[in-house]
């Protein structure tokens, strides 16, 4: 410590607190407490500017201590949730602790009080995300808080508006005409935001690099040509799902932004291979593009592709079932660098195209090839020997996929974290046993309708795949209590399991889970028809972080529905059809005003009122 205490300000705050966490100083102020250097340590700290997390949620009682301190940080993330924070607090207890930040993330019930307080008090802000990821926060950002962005934050650089549905172009314009540094934008799902405010974005935001409009059906060709002639170092654009957009928009695109990088069109039905093979002739260095569902694109667009943007690294074409393997063998020999491929539902697709992906494209990483009927064993066997890095394997109702490739994936892929087998009907242990003992950091394992699996490979999962988060084991009736207490047991990390179906699996299984999985969001239980409130209560007082649950079928009566009301506030999905032993009307209204669910999906009494 003394020697600590000795080093110059300047080389103590650059050589050792650069490299330390919030928690770290927390920690390191801890251990001194009683320490006699303890108030130099706090001198050597004080005024420090530490980096902050964008991923790690802050706390108040934290943000008082840094306070306390004067210590500061350039990131913060704030989520309403948990901090309990009011503009009062904000102004008498952490007013100070925005001083230097430059990037806000915000997440929950977010208000226009307090983004607008706290926006006011970050005189350096380059970045703000006040998306509302979630649905069911309830988040009312609006235009309000887009004008005090704009009067405080002339120089931000990123803005993120996900979901927030309160906002109108009046907002944004505002926006647009006083953040003329602005280089990225996302408001995804604002379905509000028109043609008007994008204009506006365009012409005044020149600079823009990102631009995020998907879910937006109001946005036109007008829009996206503006952005291009004037938005010229374009390089990531998402039109997801906007359903007016043509060719129009993507020729202008692809002729004034020749930098793209990452183009997004999935479901825009009106685009055809005149668009795509314009970006591939003018953004030659495109790395990754996702035409989902875009019925119109025929192999003439991935040929193109193919041919003029061969540092491709993802492409995906779910859903494009013109698609033939004359387009996935000219992707595999120009585009060496393919990292991720989805060819779901390219049902023309054979194994000559995913032996050609696995000889060329050796450092692939993730392959969907769900409902590519035509896929064999060999294909998978090809995989597996040349692509040794492959974290992601999509099989979904491969009928011809047998124990061999799974066998030969674990053995040469140890590396794989997920792996989906639904529909399968040819695997057995096996298969489950052998990734099992190669492949210990597997995160994911659906093997919905793999009706051979029984508890002998499950129980393996559990003994070497401790970290497994999430189990599909929907109408695998072999599946006893054995496998899902060994589970419960070993993968203590587990969030999601699905039990749908699993007729033997009883109240000992579910009571294990309530006891080691605590952290469980999503449970089904659909047709369980042995679990009752012995084991549904548990799960409602340990797993109050259930965000999900189905009980469709089962045996609970209204005890349980009253501990999941009281218990797991955050639910945000509920299915209760069929519970024959639940009682009357009245009670269930009792139910729900007990409850502090912010949103619930009914299925229980289908007469009654939602």
């Amino acid at each position: 410590m003394e020697s600590m205490i000795k080093l110059p300000d300047d080389m103590f705050r650059l050589e050792l607190l650069t490299y330390l966490t919030v928690y770290d100083i927390v920690n390191l102020d801890n251990a001194c407490m009683n320490h006699k250097y303890r108030p130099q340590l706090l001198d050597k700290i004080s005024g420090v500017i530490l980096l902050g997390d964008k991923d790690t949620s802050i706390k108040a009682s934290l943000l008082k201590w840094l306070g306390m301190r004067r210590i500061f940080l350039k990131i913060m993330m704030i989520v309403v949730h948990n901090f309990y924070l009011t503009q009062s607090s904000i102004e008498n207890d952490y007013v100070d602790q925005f001083r230097y930040t430059q990037h806000v993330v915000m997440r929950g019930p977010i208000r226009d009080n307090m983004t607008i307080f706290i926006i006011s008090h970050c005189p350096f802000l380059l970045s703000i995300d006040i998306g509302d990821y979630d649905d069911e926060t309830d988040s009312q950002v609006t235009d309000h808080t887009l004008q005090s962005i704009a009067e405080h934050c002339t120089g931000l650089q990123s803005l993120s508006l996900i979901g927030c549905r309160s906002i109108t172009d009046s907002g944004l314009i505002i926006i647009s005409m006083h953040c003329h540094d602005l280089q990225s934008l996302d408001v995804m799902g604002c379905d509000t935001i028109t043609d008007a405010s994008i204009i506006s974005i365009s012409s005044h935001c020149t600079g823009l690099q990102s631009l995020n409009l998907a879910l937006n059906d109001q946005i036109t060709d007008k829009s996206i040509i503006s952005i291009s002639i004037y938005c010229t170092g374009l390089q990531l654009l998402n039109l997801g799902a906007c359903d007016q957009i043509t060719d129009a928009s993507i020729i202008s695109i692809s002729t004034h932004c020749s930098g793209l990088h990452l183009l997004i069109l999935n479901d825009c039905d009106n685009i055809t291979d005149a668009s795509i093979i314009s970006i591939s002739t003018h953004c030659t260095g495109l790395k990754s593009l996702y035409l989902e569902c875009c019925n119109k694109i025929t192999d003439a667009s991935i040929i193109s592709i193919s041919t003029f943007c061969t540092r491709l690294q993802s492409l995906d074409v779910l859903g494009c079932d013109a698609i033939t393997d004359a387009s996935i063998i000219s992707i595999s020999t120009h585009c060496n660098g393919l990292q991720s491929l989805n060819l779901e539902c390219c049902d023309q697709i054979t194994d000559v195209s995913i032996i050609s992906i696995s000889t060329y494209c050796t450092g692939l990483q993730s392959l969907n090839l769900f409902g590519c009927h035509q896929i064999t064993d060999t294909s998978i066997i090809s995989i597996s020997t040349h692509c040794s890095g492959l974290h992601l394997l999509i099989l979904n109702d491969c009928d011809n996929i047998t124990d061999a490739s799974i066998i030969s994936i674990s053995t040469h892929c140890t590396g794989l974290q997920s792996l989906n087998l639904q529909g399968c009907h040819q695997i057995t242990d096996a298969s489950i046993i052998s990734i099992s003992t190669h492949c210990t950091g597997l995160k994911s394992l659906n093997l919905e309708v793999c009706r051979q699996i029984t508890d002998a490979g499950i129980i393996s999962i559990s003994a070497h795949c401790i970290g497994l988060q999430s189990l599909n084991l929907r109408c695998c009736h072999e599946i006893t209590d054995a496998s899902i207490i060994s589970i419960s047991t070993y993968c203590t990390g587990l969030k999601s399991l699905s039990l749908y179906g699993c007729g033997q699996i009883t109240d000992a299984s579910i009571i294990s889970v309530s006891t080691h999985s605590t952290g469980l969001q999503s449970l089904q239980l659909e047709y369980c028809s042995q679990v009752t409130d012995a084991s549904i209560i548990p799960i409602s007082k340990n797993c109050t972080g259930l965000t999900r649950l189905v009980v469709s079928e089962t045996s609970i009566t209204d005890a349980s529905l009253i501990a999941i009301a009281k218990n797991c506030t955050g639910l945000q999905s509920l299915d209760t059809y069929g519970c024959n032993s639940l009682s009357s009307n009245k009670l269930w209204h009792d139910f729900k005003s007990l409850s502090k669910l912010r949103a619930v999906l009914l299925s229980i009494y289908p007469s009654l009122p939602i």
